[in-house]
Parts: C-alpha cells; sequence; structure tokens
C-alpha cells in the first residue's frame, strides 16, 4: 500500500469512527434500502472530496431517517431484535445533532433549518424520561417513555447522555449569537445540561 493510499485509509477511518455510529440505512424501516452500485461508486477523490462525500453522506443518514416526531436518531438494532420503529437512542443523537451543524456550515441546509430542527428536537427532550437529569440508552421517539436497554437497565445512561450533550453543546456554541428563534434553542440547551445531578450519580464513589 503506497503512501497516499495509507493516509486515505487513515482518513476514512478516522471519519468513520468519529462521525458514523454502528447503524445500518438498510436496518431502517422507515424506508427501502437502496441496492449498492460499484459502477456509479465515485472514483479517484481528493482526500478534501472523499472528507466532503462522507460528511455529506453521514448527515443523510441522521437528516433522512431521523425519527420524524422526536427528530432523534433511530437505533440500528429495530428490525434484527423486534424492537419496533419507535426505539430513538440518546447517544446516536448526539453524532446526529454534530452532523446537523456541519450541514448548517456547509450549507447543505440552511441555518434557520437547521436551528427549527433542533429546537424540536430538544424540545422533546425536556419532556421525556429521564433520571435525576439523566437521560436512557433508549427512548420511545414518539412518547418520550423510557425503552429498557436490558433486563436490568434501571433508566439512567450517564454515557449516553454524555454523547448527547456534547453534540448539544457545540449547537450551543454554534447558535449562541443567533437570532431569536436559535437563542431559543440555546437556553433550553442550557436548561438541559444543567438538570443533569452528576452529584447525584458520584454518592458513595
Amino acid at each position: 500500500m503506497s503512501l497516499s493510499s495509507m493516509k486515505r485509509f487513515a482518513l476514512v477511518f478516522f471519519v468513520a469512527i468519529t462521525l458514523v455510529p454502528s447503524f445500518s440505512i438498510a436496518q431502517v424501516t422507515t424506508k427501502k434500502a437502496v441496492a449498492f452500485d460499484a459502477a456509479s461508486r465515485p472514483k479517484n477523490l481528493s482526500d478534501s472530496a472523499l472528507l466532503d462525500l462522507v460528511q455529506k453522506q453521514t448527515f443523510r443518514y441522521f437528516w433522512d431517517f431521523a425519527h420524524p416526531v422526536s427528530g432523534m436518531a433511530r437505533e440500528r438494532s429495530n428490525v434484527t431484535d423486534n424492537y419496533g420503529s419507535e426505539v430513538v437512542t440518546t447517544g446516536g443523537t448526539g453524532f446526529g445533532v454534530m452532523a446537523v451543524i456541519v450541514a448548517a456550515e456547509r450549507k447543505w441546509i440552511t441555518r434557520d433549518t437547521a436551528a427549527r430542527f433542533l429546537l424540536k428536537m430538544v424540545n422533546f427532550l425536556l419532556k421525556a424520561n429521564s433520571y435525576h437529569g439523566v437521560f436512557p440508552h433508549w427512548l420511545d421517539g414518539e412518547t418520550g417513555k423510557t425503552i429498557p436497554f436490558s433486563r436490568k437497565d434501571d433508566g439512567a445512561d450517564l454515557v449516553e447522555t454524555s454523547y448527547m450533550l456534547q453534540g448539544l453543546l457545540c449547537v450551543r456554541q454554534y447558535f449562541k449569537d443567533g437570532n431569536e428563534k436559535e437563542k431559543e434553542l440555546v437556553q433550553r440547551i442550557d436548561k438541559l445540561w444543567k438538570e443533569v445531578e452528576f452529584d447525584w450519580f458520584r454518592k458513595g464513589a
């Protein structure tokens, strides 16, 4: 493998593990999977063009297949584990909101469209089940009720919630000097993350 090929492989691998969680569009129940056509695959892309393509395709997953009520990212196991089409994932949503602000910055969608979409999501989360401010791994994307991740799941998932809050805090910074609608989004994100009682989860630690 040449140095150029190694660099390209490293770039794709890095982007994949940082931007793309373990989702498969083929497992989403709302749209029929499109067969892969190798002949139409872009060839001889520069590193910059390859990164653009990966970012755009990542955004399209979170945008095209977002839950219609909550806007949150769907869980990949909806079909394989018979959880139904309402399961959304807290941590995956953190990746999704990062993809949305990248799309706004790259002008794949308007800034106003991004802000409205994210505000809908945050308003949903403010009414969804949480435990001392911490969200479960899975939620029902329509009702906001907890869907247990396992038989011993007691509700709160600090890791998944942290992924989501990291994304939302980036959103907060991106829109903090914006218009009235964007400032409303920022204020509600502030309310959301400040309600997390990290001290409560450190009891006895």
